[in-house]
């Protein structure tokens, strides 16, 4: 038995994460660089969703491989213990390997020639960028470089829906990343911590702070003279310290006015109506008066 990776279907959410954690590490690129490009690259992962599953598929190692068997350039090799490797040098892009792939997970991807010279120098082969077939390599060489045991999509698996079984049987996952735990105080302190008092409003802190300073300053009572009687002393300190009568606001005198005109008013009138009622009151005796004596 070769290494491959086990998906379990179930656990799948379709999330994508697995082929741009692809696309990341067959670039050289971090994984937010590969989210602005996954559209551009091809991943070596496809999630495949339907309505009654979710699942991702790559290359399941065949043993034999109908892709090595039908290459006609020998791009795609196997090897004797099951591994397959892939000389993208020799392929020439002419998708047999597509066509008998049973699960459909070898795709075309525009690259650069590798350099296969040692003194590092590129032939115009090599800057030619073309399609060529590309599948899942198990991560060989991101692995090697960065020291990993298992492949870049199961690392970034979130639900860890893949595992790495190696030769010898053994199942590699992901490694838990814990949570984030929060912090809990015991009762005992939070019942002994002292409350802060809560901040005064802005508005109100000068007006407080005057009263306190006026409270702070009391008036200092001259100690009592030669001759002069406790009682008297305090007696004069108490005179010194009444406080002088407010003076009246300026709208008072101005309405004292208003009323004193008004009563003023009423007075005149009802002196007028008095001497009125007095005049008819007269008119009417000395009417009757005369009547009297004409009839007499």
């Amino acid at each position: 038995m070769h290494e491959h990776i086990e998906v379990v279907a179930d656990k799948c959410r379709a999330c994508r994460r697995c082929e741009i954690a692809c696309i990341a590490a067959h670039h050289g690129m971090s994984f937010k660089e590969a989210m602005k490009h996954r559209d551009e690259l091809v991943s070596r992962v496809r999630v495949v969703k339907t309505d009654d599953f979710k699942t991702t598929v790559r290359c399941h190692q065949c043993t034999p491989a109908p892709c090595c068997n039908i290459c006609p350039t020998g791009a795609l090799q196997q090897e004797e213990d099951g591994t397959i490797i892939m000389r993208v040098q020799h392929c020439v892009a002419c998708k047999m390997c597509l066509a008998v792939c049973p699960y459909g997970t070898i795709t075309l991807e525009t690259i650069g020639l590798p350099d296969l010279t040692a003194d590092d120098a590129e032939t115009l082969a090599q800057r030619a960028r073309r399609e060529v077939a590309v599948r899942c390599d198990m991560c060989k060489g991101w692995r090697e470089k960065n020291g990993k045991r298992i492949t870049a999509c199961v690392e970034a698996c979130p639900a860890h829906a893949l595992s790495l079984v190696e030769p010898d049987g053994t199942i590699l996952e992901a490694p838990v990343q814990p949570k984030a735990v929060k912090k809990t105080v015991p009762a005992e302190e939070t019942e002994n911590k002292p409350v802060d008092a809560a901040p005064q409003p802005l508005s109100t802190q000068p007006v407080m702070q005057e009263e306190n300073k006026a409270e702070s300053v009391q008036p200092e009572v001259a100690s009592p003279a030669e001759g002069t009687s406790i009682e008297a002393s305090v007696t004069t300190a108490a005179s010194e310290e009444k406080p002088k009568p407010a003076k009246k606001p300026a709208s008072a005198p101005k309405e004292k006015s208003r009323t004193v005109k008004k009563n003023t008013k009423t007075e005149g009138k009802t002196a007028s109506n008095t001497a009125e009622t007095e005049e008819k009151t007269a008119a009417k005796v000395s009417k009757a008066r005369s009547t009297k004596k004409t009839k007499k």
